[in-house]
């Protein structure tokens, strides 16, 4: 019965459209003859070709408010864009401003809609251009996240210091991981969920000195242990990870090991990182140590803030694939280098792909008994630079302890 009467409703429905329309076309005879006249999208407001030519032109700072580059280093962008044939002007969206279309929505962390309202194209347009854009940083990347100095000089970062050339000369960098935000289902994204509870990705990165990075690994789920993300750059050729040279070392934190070309600092009872120092000066000399290695080593940190800074889409990313995720991660470290080099005045040189050396010894014990050395001798050297009479009788005890521990190192490596 229910049934037959929600036909009967759905009929009548339709007679009532149906009369509505023949009223509708009786009192406009002509509306049939007249073919529709399809209206631009918008019409009124600036387009987005004026508005990249206006941030060109007038104000000079609003180009890098808006973009995060200024003028000069967007006008170098797009002409290397150019140059590289990676972008073509089309009929109506020139190279410019398709790479401005991309740099605000990577900048602003805004949505294809609202580009979309600001450059006055079509959604299917500017997300078009967007991942267009996007691939052809990723390819820049190549040329752009790579070690850019000889990695058996020292830094001038090192050499230049005073407070660090004695110690850390033979420092190349810095290496840690950092979670950015990922957007899956949750049906998939049991993996994605880190220490936290939310879903993001393990990005693994190295860092020189001067704030570039000369490696990244993407594509790692945010519950994965910062150790195997690590492991896996190392242990595969075709991420052609710049290994340290004989005598170089990165410098990590706690969570990786501490073995041969990889410095971590001391724990276990004692403190790490420089927030650690802000109330109470440093005591003993695992701490005399952990201080400065933390102090060189917030090179890494201010350039991971800086890009999560410059770049808000990646505290907000949008429902994309996983690949245009991870490309926008490459994209923003791209950018991130692009303004580094720009600023020091190093070129962008373009070289040829080549496969790396895979280095599976990492956890060997001979390298970690190696590097033990090593820690121990910096951080005696700067326990000694650093005593006053003001030390109490335990920091003493602290240093003949650890002069006994890298004693019975010696000799396990001898007997080994």
């Amino acid at each position: 019965m229910g049934i037959m009467e929600d036909e009967n409703i759905r009929q009548a429905c339709m007679i009532i459209a149906l009369q509505e329309l023949r009223d509708s076309l009786e009192d406009n005879p002509d509306s049939t003859t007249i073919p529709p006249i399809r209206q631009p999208r918008r019409e009124l407001g600036e387009s987005g070709a004026q508005y990249i030519h206006r941030l060109l032109t007038e104000t000079p700072t609003e180009c890098q408010i808006q973009l995060r580059l200024d003028r000069h280093m967007f006008v170098q962008l797009v002409n290397l864009m150019i140059e590289r044939d990676l972008l073509h002007d089309a009929k109506y969206v020139k190279v410019a401003e398709q790479v401005g279309i991309c740099l605000y929505i990577l900048a602003k962390g805004v949505s294809y809609r609202d580009a979309s309202d600001k450059f006055k194209h079509s959604i299917s347009t500017i997300c078009k251009y967007f991942n267009q854009v996007l691939e052809a940083l990723v390819i820049l990347s190549f040329d752009i996240i790579r070690p850019h100095r000889d990695l058996s000089e020292v830094p001038p970062e090192v050499a230049n210091n005073t407070k660090y050339r004695p110690y850390f000369k033979d420092a190349i960098g810095a290496l840690d991981g950092t979670l950015i935000d990922a957007i899956v289902s949750d049906t998939n994204g049991v993996p994605f969920r880190d220490r936290h509870g939310r879903k993001s990705w393990n990005v693994l990165a190295c860092c020189s000195f001067d704030r570039i990075y000369t490696f990244i690994n993407v594509g790692w789920e945010g519950s994965v242990h910062d150790t195997t993300v690590w492991k896996d750059s190392l242990g595969d050729p075709k991420f052609n990870f710049p290994h340290p040279p004989p005598g170089k070392f990165y410098l990590a934190d706690s969570a990786y090991p501490n073995t041969l070309g990889y410095m971590t600092p001391f724990f276990g009872g004692v403190r790490i990182h420089m927030p650690d120092f802000r109330i109470l000066p440093p005591r003993g000399l695992k701490e005399h140590f952990n201080k400065l290695h933390s102090s060189l080593k917030m090179k890494m940190e201010c350039s991971f803030g800086q890009l999560k800074k410059m770049w808000r889409i990646l505290h907000n990313m949008p429902q994309v694939s996983q690949k245009i995720q991870m490309s926008i991660i490459i994209a923003t470290c791209t950018l991130h280098n692009f303004i580094r080099m720009h600023k020091l005045g190093i070129p962008i040189i373009q070289h040829d792909a080549s496969i790396g050396v895979a280095d599976s010894t990492m956890y060997a014990q001979w390298r970690k008994k190696s590097m033990a050395k090593v820690r121990h001798r910096i951080a005696r050297r700067i326990w000694r630079a650093n005593r006053s009479e003001s030390d109490n009788v335990g920091d003493d005890n602290d240093y003949q302890d650890d002069s006994e521990d890298d004693e019975n190192e010696d000799h396990m490596e001898v007997d080994g």
